[in-house]
């Protein structure tokens, strides 16, 4: 995108990078081919993740590292938005923006982002790295089963938590929950104030086990 920003010869614009960049538009910024960024990745030294269709996208901030550990001299500014903490996925809009409120409020430095759609949501734990995944079951297009499903294979990583919150929570679908990624099961009827103690209980198990991971290795050194 274009911002407008002061300088000592007065108001100029830049095009300042905030979001995941494809290959083509790396290759602009640093002058060089498609193959040479593919070659960066594949030796590990460009930082690159993959989307749900298998492209690869890079963060700004991973190719400001890059720039700046090859000596590569080009014009890019950016913004690092890789802060999100949250992502919702239910279609009751009301519901999400009061969700959102409620979470931002117990969470001053969180990001929450959201989306009615199960397919969008698959993009954007790809992109963004959510910490927690709130995800409702009865969607259109793609419900919260499938997405549970095609998480399956994404949720190597154990920092990310999966909560399902639904107001359809029955014995059958508890057991269905059971052979899914799911890690926690709450429903929408109950106080949303215990909701946000329970997740805040969450994240704390998360940075604990962080921890214990951190001085088991630094210990096995």
């Amino acid at each position: 995108m274009v911002e407008y920003r002061q300088s000592p010869n007065g108001l100029k614009f830049a095009t300042v990078y905030r979001k995941p960049m494809n290959v083509g538009l790396v290759a602009k910024i640093c002058r060089v081919s498609k193959k040479t960024v593919l070659n960066w990745i594949y030796k590990g030294a460009l930082k690159a993740f993959t989307t749900y269709g298998g492209h690869y996208r890079i963060w700004p901030g991973d190719l400001k590292k890059f720039l700046d550990k090859a000596g590569i001299d080009v014009p890019f500014q950016y913004v690092d938005e890789r802060q999100s903490t949250f992502l919702i996925v239910d279609d009751d809009a009301t519901f999400t923006m009061l969700l959102k409120e409620a979470i931002c409020s117990e969470f001053p430095d969180a990001d929450v982002i959201t989306t009615d759609d199960g397919y969008e949501a698959m993009l954007l734990i790809g992109e963004r790295k959510p910490k927690v995944v709130i995800l409702d079951l009865r969607m259109p297009k793609v419900d919260g089963f499938q997405v549970l499903e095609l998480l399956k294979p994404r949720k190597k990583d154990n920092a990310m938590k999966v909560v399902v919150l639904s107001a359809f929570i029955d014995p059958a679908i508890r057991e269905r929950l059971r052979a899914t990624v799911t890690d926690v099961v709450w429903e929408k009827s109950r106080d949303v104030r215990d909701f946000l103690q329970a997740l805040k209980e969450m994240l704390d198990d998360v940075s604990a086990s962080r921890k214990r991971t951190a001085h088991h290795l630094s210990s096995a050194v």
